[in-house]
């Protein structure tokens, strides 16, 4: 009895010393987890707020002291009391590994890489508040977070914001379809230039769940797909059903016309015109068919309806199309990838127009002292427009009471071109002249030649590239209205237009039964070259710029649109693994 009475009177000491210490170790342990908690909400503070910095949702002006300053001010409301040097700011991209969501943190080399942000925060602290701190020692708690922040941009350089004019999209889609007699009714050009299609309904149309399963799908795919959005049974729907039967669509991939950057969520709401989707599927298609290695489609083309200036009889007119770049739909943020190029490109298309008219010039009198008349005139005119090049370089996303975000764009418009002459088989532009036959040469009504006189007049203008940045006003809404749907951003530049092209025609040579008479006839020649100048302009005006306007391009110029920005793709990672 005394025995037992000793040892619990031992071990009842030891008993509460260890419940007391275990109370210590259960209060430490919860005010550890409280810390870790604590510290984990103000680096998830930290990090969205700096996310607003990255180069895919910052805007223009980023920097990595902006980062920083956001950081920090965001700790510090959610209570951060640290030094500023306590918080590690680290740049890059937050990147998918796996189907399953799987999440990998990789810092940028440089900040116009990024679209994400990682703060990460480590404290020493003991490990109890009132044990001995040389005997339990203290702990190192660390804590991260990764967010991406980026927006998401639709845009495209075709031909969504052009008057569509003289029939010629009538003729381009006659000449996909071998169909020298199709025409295009205005219906059908009205509901095209003001349709959009989401990319939901076109997953749902094609049966895919996502913009993967989409991208490898036919040209006919696509076409189908969009009759069936647009009704079969409306005029829309009819021609779309029309290019479906086009040689040579079932070799277009969808991705040859919607390009989508790499891993890129598209939002199924995401719009885009139909308008620019049909021109950059037609000239896919043009390509496929051209006739061997930088061959030309002959395009028809109904004379009975030209009215030029000028020319008295129009006996013939070929036009012909070479497209060396067809246009594209892009999908993506505002970054550059590893390679140090933007990753979202959209190209303007790059065509060669060929055209040769054969007519017969009315008579022109000079000052009512000379008077001529050209019996007839073949003007072979190539006019390589150059297309252009652009680039998505920043986005401003929507923050705070702000519900709409800048997009600013790169355009690299390409030299241009205006030449008497054809295209070769490798479709380089090559030099011809016009050749003319003077009918009748008369001074104060008398004749004075007969109508041997021939002449040989060439033209060849370059229009200088240009590279501009460009940013859209007003910035591109978030919300679409449910009455009218999403709003559509435009930029349009018609370059040196055809207005302001200075058509400059030289005349080479004035010959007289194999006698060269330009040195005696001047005067002649010289409104030999104001008459052959009013031609080529007539032709320009008349022919060129309305498929040019068509194909939403023009002299040395290109025209943008923005139709869709999106910032669902948010997200935020505690704790993320971080690739060395």
């Amino acid at each position: 009895m005394f025995r037992q009475r000793g040892a619990l009177t031992v071990i009842t000491p030891l008993l509460m010393l260890l419940v007391i210490l275990l109370g210590v170790m259960a209060l430490d342990g919860a005010r550890l987890f409280s810390l870790r908690k604590e510290m984990q909400s103000q680096v998830n503070a930290a990090a969205t707020a700096a996310a607003d910095a990255a180069q895919a949702c910052g805007g223009r002006m980023i920097a990595l002291s902006d980062m920083r300053q956001r950081a920090l001010a965001a700790a510090r409301a959610q209570g951060f009391e640290g030094g500023d040097d306590d918080l590690i700011i680290t740049p890059g991209l937050l990147e998918d590994v796996d189907e399953n969501g799987g999440l990998i943190f990789q810092a940028a080399d440089f900040i116009d890489q990024t679209n994400a942000v990682l703060v990460s925060y480590q404290r020493d602290v003991k490990i109890s508040l009132l044990l001995p701190e040389d005997i339990f020692g203290t702990v190192s708690v660390n804590v991260n977070a990764a967010v991406r922040k980026e927006a998401v941009v639709t845009m495209s350089a075709a031909g969504s914001t052009a008057v569509v004019g003289g029939g010629l999209l009538g003729a381009l889609l006659g000449a996909i379809l071998g169909d020298s007699d199709y025409t295009l009714d205005p219906t059908s050009l009205s509901s095209l230039a003001n349709t959009t299609v989401q990319l939901g309904e076109l997953l749902n149309a094609l049966g895919v769940n996502d913009v993967a399963g989409l991208l490898p799908l036919s040209g006919q795919d696509l076409a189908n797909a969009l009759s069936t959005i647009s009704g079969a049974a409306t005029p829309l729907g009819r021609m779309l059903d029309s290019i479906v039967g086009a040689a040579g669509i079932e070799t277009i991939k969808v991705g040859d016309i919607l390009s989508v950057v790499g891993e890129t969520e598209v939002p199924p709401n995401s719009e885009f015109p139909i308008y620019d989707v049909v021109i950059s599927l037609v000239l896919n298609i043009v390509q496929s068919q051209q006739p061997g290695e930088g061959g030309l489609l002959s395009l028809p083309l109904n004379i009975s309806n030209l009215n030029i200036p000028l020319l008295a009889d129009i006996r013939t007119v070929d036009l012909a199309l070479h497209v060396g770049e067809p246009p594209t739909v892009a999908f993506g943020p505002a970054r550059r990838g590893q390679d140090g190029e933007w990753v979202t490109r959209f190209y303007a298309p790059d065509i060669t127009l060929v055209l040769v008219a054969d007519a017969r010039l009315l008579n022109v009198d000079l000052l009512d002292v000379v008077s001529l008349n050209l019996a007839s005139v073949k003007v072979p005119l190539a006019v390589a427009v150059g297309g252009g090049k652009g680039e998505l370089v920043a986005a401003d996303c929507a923050r705070g009471r702000i519900n709409d975000a800048e997009v600013t764009v790169d355009l690299h418009r390409q030299v241009a071109r205006v030449a008497t002459g054809s295209v070769n088989s490798l479709g380089d532009l090559e030099q011809e002249d016009i050749d003319a036959r003077v009918g009748t040469l008369k001074l104060l009504g008398v004749p004075l030649l007969d109508p041997a006189i021939r002449l040989r007049a060439g033209l060849d203008v370059f229009i200088p590239g240009e590279e501009k940045t460009v940013t859209f006003d007003p910035r591109y809404p978030l919300y679409c209205s449910r009455a009218q749907g999403c709003e559509r951003r435009l930029w349009e530049d018609d370059g040196a237009g055809l207005d302001g092209l200075n058509v400059d025609v030289d005349v080479k040579e004035v010959r007289l039964l194999d006698l060269d008479l330009e040195f005696l006839l001047t005067p002649v020649t010289n409104l030999l070259e104001d008459l052959l100048n009013g031609v080529v302009s007539s032709l320009l005006k008349a022919i060129v710029n309305p498929l040019l306007q068509t194909l939403g391009i023009g002299l040395g110029g290109m025209s943008v649109t923005v139709s869709g920005v999106d910032q669902s793709n948010i997200q935020i990672v505690e704790n993320v693994t971080v690739a060395n």
